[in-house]
């Protein structure tokens, strides 16, 4: 028994050298139509039969390899491969056994060896001039980026290796498709990047794809459902309707998905230069086609069944008789045109059905900032309001024409006349100077087209801007060409006394900007400026003035000693948001030249009374400073631009309807390029990877830990107690109601995974603490700067505690802390200060901290971008060393479900943008019960 226990385990003996004399053998890569394949040669690269007995070492297990598999292949016949070669693309294997052998040629008899680093497969798109066609046409390319080079000339063994000269390159796997890669080297349309990508990527992955400056963004979570759609083929001779049921993607053709096999969607958004890759989800054909078939029996006339004309189905196709054709098409399809995208409704004709796109009339005149007139839809010489379409469509799904027709209009045509145009007085319509743009592209005729051309003007300066030289005012500080842009922007929008915010990335220099743009009026404008920050930028404000523009005064308009008569005085009246709320009644009396609002996610709550407070101010130039303008919804950025251009998006009931509820409740692709659109010329978003080459890379990581039994058992304690205590509380009194209970909630159980010694009076202590530590220890031996954010102030009780104990030099900061500067100093120029401890909310905006390149997030907060806030203190302008920023998570906490939170959060953002502490309202029941299930 104990005998064969040890055979198992004995070694086997190793055969050293060749057991007799033989004809040396070599492993041969070679290549055909098939794709790359492995044979066994002799010196002069003929193939040879060997048995592996004669062999030792990586030579014999590969032959003994390749005779198993020619063994298994013996006993299946394979028409596509007669000669049973062995594919490296279906034995991929083969590759790890190859690689320890020293005697591999290539097609040529040279000997190849594998690289010692891995390259990376690209895709080149690049315009090119075609003068026989009418649109822009794009070259594709296929280069393997090695050692900081882009090599041509290579062949594709497998889906994980090359061969490049001498040399075999491992690269990223590209997926089961890698032979498909030469097909998408060809010239393309820009019309068929939709198609063209979506097919490039539903056969590869991991290819680095560069296009005409687009960016490529996978989604993880985000997918583009397929919707449901009728095409009508033809009306044939016995007026029978051919209809055929399937599924369509935007911008795709109707076809698509039924000729190509695609799971995955390209998005292309021209405006922000990205393209989106989403995974597809389709539903099962079959519920459509049930569906329809249903309502077709139905629309049957009763009728003998001898005389009942049969509708021929082979699915997806419908072939209907006349009569039950007229019925569906009239008693059906309206109700259809909710959920089915329509195509080819011009084959239905001879139904009284008019599918010809109507003619938009304007007759519009000029008011103080909106356009005012007459809009009319012309059907063929019928010219109907605009409102009275919108009404019919909405009650019937058509327009009722004199002709006795039905007029079918696109729902998205008639969605963005009710974003565009206001009824006004009499049914007069009112276009705004916001929606100029879009309006243009709709609109047909216009009768007076002058009272278009000076704001039609004022847009068409956005494009030519950067091929201005901008004449820079003279400060203290050379900008950086992506800040000179910046100023040049700030001007126009200037000169044109228009509303903007500058949101550039964290760190881009946003104050230096807004410093350049006010030394260009000062010192000869008399009307002070009032810029209006959080308080922990007052200091900073001051010193960045005094440093790059001298020449400008100021005045900080805080504490109990403030004069605003004295105010008055000076350039430039710095106060905080506490400050203007509570002098309202005195600032809102003065007319200011400038009011900038720095951090301007202050005002994302348009109830909130600071809001209203800045709302009411008076000045004849605004601006917005903000790296994350939207955190949670659209609501913030309807506030911003309220205060920005007040006029832009009309009242919130409105702004709700055209966008909020479009987007954020149903994904209405259309409706977000449509914001997209109107707010693009008045944000300016670039982020510090495309500005800024010279800035050191940073990585963020996340670290999890695992509750200690006590803590465990009092967190799910108090999850489960909660879970139905919400539940109840929302079904009495409703979720706005509950905001209170439901934040103490979920606080607690916040709480309880980072710092349960507070809610337990220390009985239970935190996982988290001995891993903080044993980070701390390393990143410090090794001479890094920290910096740590928490949320909670026993967090710092704690930490602090556990920093003394380690004989580490910190500083620490909380909302009550005065003299903050003084610590930021510190922090920066004295080597023995180690650490910076502080909450979230109060370090994480304003402040610069470059001498840290080690961050530590303690607890998630419910957004990302407050996070990104506080990791850009140390990731900005000035730092030199890369930057390692780590969360720490409680695993099988709320902490798991925040951060699945943000995610869905941050889509909004980049969805309507291009990139401190979130408002519970935000949260939906939704939310709520991702955030308390077990």
């Amino acid at each position: 028994m104990s005998d064969s226990f040890f055979s198992f385990f004995r070694k086997q003996p190793v055969i050293k050298g060749k057991v007799r004399d033989y004809e040396e053998v070599f492993f041969q890569i070679a290549f055909d139509a098939s794709g790359a394949f492995l044979q066994v040669t002799d010196e002069n690269a003929k193939p040879v039969e060997v048995s592996y007995l004669n062999y030792a070492g990586a030579t014999r297990n590969l032959l003994r390899t390749l005779e198993n598999i020619q063994d298994k292949n013996s006993f299946v016949i394979n028409w596509e491969n007669p000669e049973d070669k062995i594919y490296l693309k279906d034995y991929p294997f083969l590759m790890d056994a190859l690689r320890l052998c020293d005697n591999i040629i290539d097609p040529q008899k040279l000997f190849i060896r594998f690289a010692s680093t891995m390259g990376e497969m690209r895709l080149r798109l690049n315009p090119i001039k075609d003068k026989k066609a009418e649109q822009q046409v794009f070259q594709a390319k296929t280069v393997l980026q090695y050692k900081d080079e882009a090599k041509e000339g290579f062949r594709i063994i497998n889906e994980s290796y090359v061969l490049l000269d001498n040399q075999i390159v491992e690269i990223e796997p590209l997926g089961s498709g890698f032979a498909n890669l030469r097909h998408f080297e060809t010239k393309i349309f820009r019309k068929d990047f939709p198609l063209y990508f979506s097919l490039l990527f539903s056969n590869l992955d991991h290819l680095k794809v560069s296009c005409n400056g687009f960016r490529f963004v996978f989604s993880r979570d985000e997918k583009v459902k397929a919707q449901p759609c009728l095409f009508f083929e033809k009306v044939d001779e016995q007026n029978a309707l051919y209809l055929r049921v399937g599924q369509s993607l935007p911008g795709l053709d109707i076809m698509a998905l039924q000729q190509f096999e695609l799971y995955r969607f390209a998005e292309v958004n021209d405006l922000e230069k990205i393209i989106t890759i989403k995974l597809i989800e389709q539903e099962p054909t079959e519920s459509y086609l049930s569906e329809i078939e249903k309502l077709l029996k139905r629309c049957q006339p009763k009728k003998k069944k001898a005389e009942q004309e049969e509708i021929f189905i082979d699915p997806p196709l419908f072939v209907i008789p006349g009569e039950t054709a007229a019925n569906f098409i009239y008693g059906e399809l309206p109700n259809l045109l909710m959920r089915y995208t329509v195509f080819g409704a011009e084959k239905l004709k001879s139904y009284k059905i008019n599918t010809k796109a109507p003619k938009l009339k304007a007759n519009l005149g000029h008011n103080i900032d909106f356009f005012e007139g007459e809009v009319v839809l012309d059907f063929d010489g019928e010219e109907i309001n605009i409102f009275d379409v919108i009404n019919q469509y909405k009650k019937q799904r058509y327009v009722q024409l004199s002709n006795g027709s039905h007029a079918l209009l696109n729902e998205k045509y008639v969605k963005r006349l009710e974003r565009l145009f206001k009824k006004g007085k009499n049914k007069k319509a009112e276009l705004s100077f916001f929606d100029l743009p879009a309006a243009e592209d709709l609109i047909n005729e216009v009768a007076n087209q002058k009272v278009f051309e000076q704001s039609r003007a004022i847009y068409e300066g956005f494009n030519h801007l950067q091929k201005q030289k901008p004449a820079i005012p003279k400060i203290n500080a050379t900008l950086r060409p992506y800040q000179k842009q910046g100023y040049q922007w700030l001007d126009y929008l200037r000169q044109h006394q228009l509303g903007g915010c500058l949101a550039d990335d964290m760190g881009l220099g946003k104050t230096i900007q807004a410093i350049a743009l006010l030394a260009a009026d000062y010192p000869e404008e008399e009307k002070p400026s009032l810029i209006v920050m959080p308080k922990s930028l007052l200091y900073n404000w001051e010193s960045e003035v005094a440093r790059f523009a001298p020449q400008l005064s100021t005045y900080i308009f805080y504490g109990l000693d403030r004069d605003l008569a004295e105010a008055k005085k000076h350039h430039l009246i710095l106060t905080t948001y506490a400050i203007m709320r509570n002098e309202i009644e005195r600032l809102k009396e003065e007319d200011f030249h400038y009011i900038i609002l720095d951090e301007s996610q202050n005002i994302k709550n348009l109830k909130a009374q600071t809001t209203q407070a800045a709302l009411m101010l008076r000045s004849k130039h605004r601006l917005a400073l903000s790296g994350t303008p939207i955190e949670n919804n659209l609501g913030e950025l309807y506030s911003l631009f309220r205060f920005l251009n007040p006029r832009m998006f009309g009242s919130t009931t409105r702004f709700n309807e055209d966008y909020l509820v479009p987007i954020q409740k149903h994904n209405n692709q259309d409706a977000t390029r449509a914001l997209r659109q109107k707010i693009y010329p008045f944000v300016l978003r670039r982020l510090k990877k495309e500005v800024l080459d010279d800035l050191p890379d940073k990585i963020e990581q996340i670290l999890t830990v695992d509750m200690n039994p006590e803590q465990h058992k009092l967190y799910h304690q108090r999850r489960a107690f909660y879970e139905v205590a919400i539940k109840q509380q929302i079904a009495t009194k409703g979720i706005q109601s509950s905001q209170f209970f439901i934040f103490q909630a979920l606080n607690e159980l916040r709480q309880i995974a980072t710092v349960p010694e507070g809610i337990s009076e220390g009985r239970v202590a935190s996982a988290k603490l001995d891993l903080l530590t044993e980070q701390l220890f390393d990143a410090i031996a090794n001479g890094h700067k920290v910096l740590i954010f928490v949320n909670f102030l026993a967090a710092i009780e704690s930490i602090g505690k556990e920093l003394v104990k380690m004989n580490i030099d910190f500083v620490s900061m909380t909302g009550a802390t005065r003299d903050r500067q003084s610590l930021v100093n510190r922090f920066q120029n004295d080597p023995e200060c180690k650490v910076f401890l502080m909450t979230l909310k109060t370090g994480g905006v304003g402040l610069n901290l470059t001498a840290a390149d080690t961050i530590f997030i303690y607890d998630p907060w419910w957004n990302k971008a407050a996070e990104n806030q506080a990791i850009d203190r140390a990731h900005r302008i000035g730092q030199t060393n890369k930057v390692l920023a780590y969360k720490l998570i409680t695993k099988g906490t709320i902490e798991d479900k925040i951060l699945k939170l943000q995610e869905l959060k941050s889509e909004l953002f980049d969805n309507v943008i291009a990139s401190d502490s979130a408002s519970l309202k935000s949260l939906t029941t939704e939310d709520i019960d991702l955030l308390l299930k077990d």
